[in-house]
């Protein structure tokens, strides 16, 4: 299903209007309410954004795998929560209608097929749907009921237990950055696919993500800070990215190997991430992409340092993210000096650049 970039292009140049008109007229549907069981409309307004960021990133890459792979987690994910497949396929016609009168005529035409693909496609999607398996980190033995404590006490709301808990890990000898790679990385993945799985609502899932922003903060100004000066590093999550928890995780691990780190905020945009390059003149840049559909923000903001700093300018930039696990082969695309698989292989990485000059 190749999509030529001037229909690519118009359809990321009008996103907006396009997720906002097939809310609009989502919303004026009657049986919405009924696909939507207990849920509230909102609960698709954010996953029409993404939907429309992420149609972008496979349109760019006319990359039908990719497309595949999230419908099926789209389906079983949404399905989990009680939305009905009845919903999607609705939506999907949806998509086509308005594709069809908000760009033109040619552009249209060419974006058009993918949308009749996911209709004619519905039953093999709820197939895939049924089919799927969220995906989990595994835990060495020797931490496995450790890590089940924490995650059980987390979904509990027992921030006191969990930082008990990991208190004592640390007074044993365990490194800080081992109980966030080891520990609270794959216990985050086991929430979220507890949500996928429809086993947490939305909202316990952000409320144990802000209980381990908690936890881990309480923890980490205990820790022995080095006396050593590796020099800057900038760390940041790509514009139109909210995840931050990943971040955060390596801005922490890099401070404490002795690193002077500047994190950004999420949805940091690129003119601001570009300017706090230029001034402050970090040894390396980090950006973080958590969704695929953000994959062409990174893609963006990779070019803009680049312009900026200049041809002669050697400043890594590198970048990671649950996005890239998802689809590795995007990596490439974003023209970045290295991915980098965890916080702990940035880490050593980052050391591999020396002392600074």
């Amino acid at each position: 299903m190749p999509v030529e970039e001037v229909a690519a292009e118009a359809f990321r140049a009008r996103r907006g209007q396009l997720v906002n008109a097939v809310a609009f007229r989502m919303g004026q549907d009657s049986r919405l309410g009924e696909w939507l069981g207990s849920h509230s409309p909102r609960l698709m307004d954010s996953t029409r954004r993404h939907h429309a960021a992420f149609m972008g990133e496979v349109m760019a890459g006319n990359d039908a795998r990719l497309l595949e792979q999230a419908l099926a987690w789209v389906y079983a994910t949404y399905h989990n929560q009680g939305v009905s497949f009845e919903f999607f396929l609705h939506e999907w016609k949806t998509w086509g209608d308005v594709i069809t009168e908000i760009l033109p005529a040619r552009e249209a035409e060419a974006i058009l097929p993918i949308y009749e693909w996911m209709v004619q496609h519905h039953d093999e999607l709820i197939e895939a749907a049924h089919q799927y398996r969220t995906r989990r980190v595994s835990v060495q033995p020797c931490w496995e009921e450790d890590y089940q404590y924490i995650v059980d006490h987390l979904i509990q709301g027992d921030t006191t237990g969990v930082i008990d808990r990991c208190h004592g890990l640390l007074l044993d000898g365990m490194p800080y950055e081992s109980l966030l790679q080891n520990l609270f990385y794959p216990a985050m993945v086991d929430v979220g696919a507890r949500w996928e799985a429809g086993q947490l609502s939305v909202t316990m899932e952000h409320q144990t993500t802000a209980m381990v922003y908690r936890v881990l903060a309480a923890l980490y100004y205990d820790q022995p800070f080095p006396e050593s000066d590796r020099g800057r590093g900038l760390v940041s999550p790509v514009s139109n990215e909210f995840h931050e928890m990943g971040s955060w995780m390596l801005a922490v691990s890099l401070e404490l190997d002795g690193w002077d780190i500047t994190l950004l905020t999420a949805d940091t945009p690129p003119e601001t991430l570009v300017a706090t390059v230029l001034e402050e003149r970090p040894r390396f840049v980090a950006l973080s992409v958590t969704l695929v559909g953000n994959v062409a923000e990174a893609r963006a903001t990779v070019a803009s340092l680049r312009a900026a700093l200049g041809p002669d300018d050697a400043t890594p930039i590198v970048v990671g993210g649950q996005a890239f696990q998802d689809a590795p082969w995007l990596v490439q695309s974003v023209n970045a000096d290295l991915h980098l698989e965890s916080a702990t292989a940035a880490v050593a990485w980052a050391r591999s650049l020396g002392d600074p000059a």
